[in-house]
């Protein structure tokens, strides 16, 4: 990576930590096998993390448990899902989905801006009583994936600026990261 590059997303990580500092509790540098990004919670949401999930936001009247709406952000690994694009992993949630919804089907419908300027696209999953909006970041080994998963169709309506704001919120640091192994 030349000396430039390295400057400017030194510069860039630091920019957004500087926008981000005024809710240190709401936002969190996430990492694992070969990715690195920052992440936000909105404005009126809570971070939190699980066993399941290293960043996952809930609305600040509720709890993550009893939330009728959530959102959530995970990494996927292409080599480890044998995935190679955003359509190829958008083809293999949905799978996924319809092992308990027979009826969910996925459409893109329309994109959405990064911390970097550069757009995503945005995918609604839905029948059979299942409501979710996914944006989909592609890295070089990795697939960053946004989720805003609701019980109705009027409450992930109702989310969508907030699930907005948090994609705009993301900045991916770096590919370079190992962990201790296990």
């Amino acid at each position: 990576m030349s000396g430039i590059r390295k400057i400017l997303i030194v510069l860039a990580a630091f920019v957004v930590a500087m926008r981000l500092s005024f809710a240190a509790d709401d936002a969190a540098i996430i990492d694992g096998r070969n990715y690195s990004f920052m992440i936000a919670a909105p404005p009126g949401w809570q971070l939190t993390s699980t066993r399941q999930l290293q960043a996952a936001f809930y609305p600040d009247a509720s709890t993550f448990d009893r939330s009728p709406v959530i959102m959530y952000v995970r990494s996927a690994n292409k080599d480890d899902l044998h995935v190679k694009t955003i359509e190829d992993l958008n083809r293999l949630d949905l799978l996924g989905i319809q092992e308990q919804h027979l009826k969910a089907e996925s459409k893109k419908v329309g994109s959405a801006q990064l911390s970097d300027g550069s757009e995503i696209p945005i995918y609604s999953f839905s029948g059979g009583g299942y409501f979710e909006l996914v944006g989909y970041a592609e890295q070089p080994k990795n697939i960053t994936v946004f989720v805003l998963s609701s019980e109705t169709e009027k409450d992930l309506k109702a989310s969508e600026k907030s699930f907005r704001a948090l994609v705009a919120s993301y900045l991916f640091i770096s590919e370079n990261v190992t962990t201790p192994k296990q």
